[in-house]
């Protein structure tokens, strides 16, 4: 088999999957993350001695391929399953990425803002200046937004198909209740009459999350973080802890621990293209990512991770072909 020298950005699932089909195939591999660790949106974020979950809470499966993935990462105690229908991954949902991540050459905290295409390949530039090369293969693994700026000046075709793919942003609050708390189940049966909260998560029922404080993580619907998207991160905490406890507490709360909330601009897919990947295969680019396949699983949210790690597994499979 030829070896290539590939360069994937972003270390989310979509591309840390395509990453690890290559390496695996004996290629050459190096993966960019303008993020201080892999993860994407199964990252965590660690304040008062614990971490919160604050992406994708659950991994769960409508396709073979991926219940095998899921099955192979519990043997090896990456995941854990209280019933082999939803995955948590261990401590953490970043502890997953962490490991698909761990024999992986990655360039954390390296946003790459410029792609050169010279004779001796591609190079890739990051906001410093710095430039890293050359590799016959490049592969996006990032939200179309953050793609499509990279790939403009070197292939229409990408440009074109890439077009129709969009992203809808989700807020999220986080925060720690001093006391336990009886709440109302969080499912479309219980909240369906409000139209601001999408779900609400006790992250202390995930497995290795145990504690004696309470902690939630509370997903704001896509219409309300539209409509508030551009609001300080301190206003829509306070905004969602409200809406939480009319929607969800059944009892006041004692005033949280902490209180604080993240922003995910590109969180959901609005509208996918309807294929694994695609290739512009005259330049060597390629793009993956759940906004492929998203809303072509059983279920466009909870199955999203699914549908990132699948483009990319499946793009890793066909460029491995093609070496051979």
């Amino acid at each position: 088999m030829k070896k290539i020298n590939h360069a994937i950005i972003g270390a989310g699932l979509a591309g840390l999957a395509c990453a690890n089909r290559l390496q695996a195939a004996g290629q050459s591999v190096e993966v960019f993350e303008k993020a201080r660790g892999a993860g994407g949106r199964l990252s965590s974020r660690h304040r008062l001695n614990t971490t919160f979950d604050l992406g994708c809470q659950q991994l769960n499966a409508a396709t073979p391929e991926f219940s095998q993935a899921l099955q192979l990462w519990q043997k090896k105690s990456w995941v854990a399953s209280h019933d082999q229908q939803t995955f948590y991954g261990l401590p953490r949902m970043s502890g997953l990425t962490r490991q698909l991540s761990k024999h992986l050459t990655l360039h954390l905290s390296t946003r790459i803002v410029g792609l050169h295409k010279k004779a001796t390949g591609w190079w890739l530039e990051d906001e410093q200046g710095q430039q890293f090369g050359p590799y016959q293969q490049v592969t996006l693994a990032t939200p179309v937004a953050q793609a499509l700026p990279l790939i403009a000046n070197h292939s229409a075709g990408l440009n074109q198909q890439l077009a129709p793919a969009e992203h809808s942003p989700c807020w999220v609050a986080y925060f720690v209740l001093p006391d336990k708390l009886a709440v109302a189940r969080s499912d479309a049966a219980n909240n369906a009459h409000s139209s601001h909260l999408r779900r609400w998560t006790l992250l202390n029922t995930k497995p290795a999350q145990q504690e004696n404080v309470q902690k939630w993580v509370v997903e704001a619907s896509v219409e309300w973080s539209k409509k508030h998207q551009d609001l300080t991160s301190q206003q829509v905490a306070q905004k969602l802890f409200a809406l939480w406890c009319n929607d969800a507490a059944l009892t006041i709360p004692k005033p949280p621990l902490l209180l604080e909330a993240h922003r995910w601009l590109y969180a959901f897919t609005a509208q996918s293209l309807g294929v694994a990947y695609l290739q512009d295969l005259t330049k060597g680019l390629n793009v993956c990512g759940d906004y492929c396949l998203a809303n072509h699983l059983n279920h466009p949210l909870s199955y999203q991770a699914e549908a990132a790690w699948l483009s990319g597994d499946k793009l890793g499979q066909q460029l491995t072909k093609a070496m051979q």
